[in-house]
């Protein structure tokens, strides 16, 4: 499924909610009724291989959302919570699906969130890593984590079909499987 086919289910499923839009090969873009604007980028979506798209959708009153489309008709909303004062922001965030997991890095006022949300159970959980920036590596069922501030901390999560494992990783383990971060 390419980007564009993405963009044009989604702007479907927003279609059969009497929304109207404008599509283009980048982004759509609406006025709710309160007349906010919400946009969701190309860039902002991801698929499984089941089909379920999931997109950051942005609005600019700050209420922005997480939706998935498990299936026509059937969309997940998920709020990402903010412990400020600030707007959520999904710059140089990271939206990416293993399976049945969603995984999700955004930016808060300062520092860099995420969260694995299993869209069959509909649990949530937030990885913590000590830093401003994380940058994130998927090979396989396991998602490496580097988080970035005065320490180095390195987080590998082995994703399972029903739970998964987080354990504490340093830079020779990194090292001795030669992954690096993009």
């Amino acid at each position: 499924m390419t980007h564009a086919d993405i963009l044009t289910l989604i702007d479907d499923e927003l279609l059969l909610d009497n929304i109207k839009t404008e599509l283009n090969k980048q982004h759509i873009v609406w006025t709710d009724h309160s007349g906010t604007e919400n946009s969701i980028n190309i860039q902002q979506t991801a698929v499984n291989k089941d089909g379920v798209i999931a997109w950051w959708q942005y609005n600019e009153a700050g209420k922005e959302q997480v939706r998935v489309r498990v299936e026509e008709r059937k969309i997940i909303t998920w709020k990402p919570p903010i412990n400020t004062l600030g707007l959520p922001s999904f710059r140089d965030g990271f939206l990416s699906f293993y399976e049945n997991y969603l995984i999700i890095k955004y930016k808060d006022k300062h520092y860099q969130r995420l969260f694995i949300f299993n869209i069959k159970t509909l649990e949530t959980e937030e990885i913590i890593l000590n830093a401003l920036t994380i940058q994130t590596k998927i090979i396989g069922n396991e998602l490496f984590l580097g988080g970035f501030y005065q320490d180095e901390e390195f987080i590998k999560v082995t994703m399972y079909s029903d739970y998964f494992e987080k354990e504490n990783i340093d830079e020779a383990y990194l090292q001795q499987r030669n992954i690096t971060f993009d």
